[in-house]
């Protein structure tokens, strides 16, 4: 590829102007308050609500193994798990941010093809505001979820914040150098439609349906939820994935060998290195937690469960 400049790679008539580099933080500091402002706002008012409430919204209970050491009256009669309904509510509506719009500007704009020039630099240093929203989400997200995560013992398992440290290192730093910004667009947003369903699979298994169920709960999960999320899961992470994969390394392979990535990016050539080496772990849980779903596939075809 010919060498471009700064001008060349985004400032083009159909192309985002980019906002001066070192301004990032001033820019985005005081989104990233807010959302992560909202977020603990929401967990707060859903955990308090129902924090002594027997059943939620009147058929919710949580499993006997989840209530240990875990009810919220002094006659320990009570166990709302309130703090795992209020995180499944939090990160529901987040992956809905992410994984929609991601869905939306990738499918329904077609993003992934105009916001940027379609070459190795426009991809790899181009600004797309849209792309960069996605990625601000993604690292609030990721770090009030490692956050939070330390209080539930549910869900903080070393696999899932090693995940989030990642996340959001990754989005962090591409954020910070405005570097890969177009590949937020998969990594931070269409990766993320399979955990919208993700989020009702957890809320089945903390709140089971009763064998006696009446409010279609167990119909819903069974007959729509699970098989939408292995469908989404196999083929955005699954399949997906390593394509867009592929082609970030390929991308980056360019503007390390033609000088650009020193060029336009002057003492921020490691920040790519990294985001290159923070990609092989990431994909490796992809490939463990495709491993999972398929063994359960297998079990619902072997007529197991």
């Amino acid at each position: 590829e010919e060498a471009l400049s700064p001008t060349d790679v985004v400032q083009k008539p159909s192309f985002a102007n980019p906002p001066p580099l070192g301004s990032e933080w001033q820019r985005l500091a005081p989104r990233i308050l807010l959302i992560f402002s909202l977020q603990s706002i929401l967990y707060a008012a859903v955990y308090w609500y129902f924090k002594d409430s027997e059943t939620i919204l009147g058929f919710l209970r949580p499993a006997p193994e989840f209530c240990e050491n875990h009810t919220s009256n002094e006659d320990g009669s009570v166990c709302s798990r309130s703090d795992l309904l209020a995180f499944q509510v939090v990160s529901g509506l987040s992956f809905w941010v992410m994984g929609g719009y991601g869905f939306y500007t990738w499918y329904i704009q077609g993003l992934h093809r105009t916001s940027v020039p379609q070459t190795a630099a426009g991809r790899c240093f181009g600004y797309v505001p849209q792309a960069e929203f996605i990625a601000t989400v993604c690292f609030t997200f990721q770090a009030w979820d490692f956050m939070i995560s330390l209080f539930i013992p549910e869900h903080r398992t070393p696999i899932m914040l090693t995940h989030h440290t990642l996340a959001a290192a990754v989005s962090l730093a591409g954020l910070h150098c405005q570097y890969l910004l177009w590949y937020s667009f998969y990594f931070f947003g269409l990766s993320e439609v399979s955990s919208i369903f993700l989020v009702f699979m957890d809320l089945a298994k903390f709140f089971p349906p009763t064998d006696n169920d009446e409010s279609g709960f167990a119909a819903f999960i069974d007959g729509l939820v699970a098989p939408l999320f292995a469908v989404t899961f196999l083929f955005f992470r699954g399949i997906l994935w390593w394509r867009i994969t592929y082609l970030k390394y390929k991308d980056c392979r360019a503007i390390l060998q033609s000088g650009q990535a020193e060029k336009l990016r002057p003492g921020k050539t490691w920040v790519l290195y990294v985001l290159m080496g923070f990609n092989i772990p990431m994909g490796l849980l992809q490939v463990y937690w495709c491993s999972l779903i398929l063994a359960e596939v297998k079990k619902l075809l072997e007529g197991e469960r």
